[in-house]
């Protein structure tokens, strides 16, 4: 086996895509069987998590490509219409790649703006889905026009720019949003009303986006290794697995906030899950209610249980409205029950505060 290494590195290459690739798709289906288990639905950040899982299955399907193709084995052995196969396979496995790490930036930034009620923390996650958006828009750009056209993938032989620097910039602005998504977690971990212990704990799983970090550090350095490789489809080997390893813990790191343990800790804390506290669910259940709904309005916005309320010279109003279930053993029989006028109350409270001069 090592002296096949030394002379072949395509099964290296090929197995280690694979066995990632699985990894990530593993972790998004439990993240969306453990979301739909304790919410019985999904949200945005779900629907973001699975578009990210999909374009990394098809960025591993076109490494794969590559590989059958006769990547990892010496340039020398391989035919013109293998290497440019080859080629063609890494130009969309590229594009693919930073398709897959925007998805799942903003599926973990929509998961963190959902979690915190405070304008301004809203107004930061904004802004980082804005950058990550613009990144991912501005290097999926100069990668396809990489090279001059009709072969802009063809950076062996090809008119090409600088892909050294392009790489250096588009791993220095991958950090950057990276630092930026786990500064901003940090911050709300550390606001929040609760013991230390429980702070450290949510802190440690949104903590995990630095392995995310280090990967790219370690992509980095493997590409500027081997970017001016006399023999590119053999050494750039270690280039390519570090890539596929900073796709695959991007993917696990934005779903690991989802997983049953850390969504009991969020929930213990009393912060909203986009719209779904762990008041609210238990109160659901406890008094057997087919609808509940909370709706404050103050100002013509919505107003959040973690929202801080200071008096002002405004209205304040507050609906509820209830409506009792009928339970499953009645709602198909044929007594007395299921002839009942079920009564729904509807209550609003309406406060005005006044100024009070001395």
């Amino acid at each position: 086996m090592g002296r096949l290494a030394k002379d072949n590195w395509k099964p290296t290459v090929n197995v280690v895509t694979w066995f990632l690739m699985t990894t990530a798709i593993l972790c998004v289906l439990t993240r969306l069987g453990t979301k739909y288990w304790i919410f019985r639905r999904w949200t945005t950040d779900d629907y973001l998590s699975i578009v990210s899982v999909v374009l990394c299955a098809a960025q591993s399907l076109a490494m794969s490509m590559a590989t059958a193709h006769g990547y990892g084995e010496h340039y020398v052995a391989l035919s013109g219409t293998a290497v440019d196969s080859i080629l063609k396979s890494q130009h969309a496995a590229g594009i693919l790649f930073i398709l897959t790490m925007c998805f799942s930036k903003l599926s973990l930034i929509h998961f963190i703006w959902s979690v915190t009620p405070a304008a301004s923390d809203r107004r930061i996650a904004i802004g980082l889905e804005i950058f990550t958006v613009l990144w991912a828009v501005t290097s999926v750009i100069t990668s396809i026009f990489q090279c001059t056209p009709p072969r802009t993938w063809d950076y062996l032989s090809g008119q090409c720019f600088d892909i050294g620097a392009w790489w250096n910039y588009l791993a220095a602005t991958n950090i950057l949003s990276e630092a930026g998504i786990i500064i901003q977690a940090l911050l709300i971990v550390v606001g929040i009303q609760a013991h230390w212990a429980k702070k450290g704990t949510l802190a440690s799983i949104f903590g995990l986006r630095i392995f995310v970090i280090a990967a790219i550090i370690g992509q980095l350095v493997y590409v500027n290794r081997t970017i001016d490789s006399k023999d590119p489809t053999f050494d750039t080997w270690s280039a390519t697995v570090s890539t596929q390893l900073v796709q695959c813990l991007s993917v696990v790191t934005a779903c690991s906030p989802q997983f049953k343990p850390f969504m009991d800790s969020l929930r213990s804390t009393g912060m909203r899950i986009d719209g779904l506290t762990s008041y609210n669910m238990a109160s659901t259940k406890r008094h057997g209610l087919s609808s509940l709904r909370y709706q404050s309005t103050f100002h013509g916005s919505e107003v959040h249980e973690l929202t801080p309320i200071s008096p002002v010279k405004d209205t304040y109003e507050t609906t509820v409205t209830a409506s009792e279930a009928i339970s499953d053993g009645d709602s198909g029989s044929q007594s007395s029950q299921t002839h009942i006028i079920r009564e729904v109350r509807t209550f609003t409270v309406t406060e005005s505060v006044r100024d009070r001069r001395d």
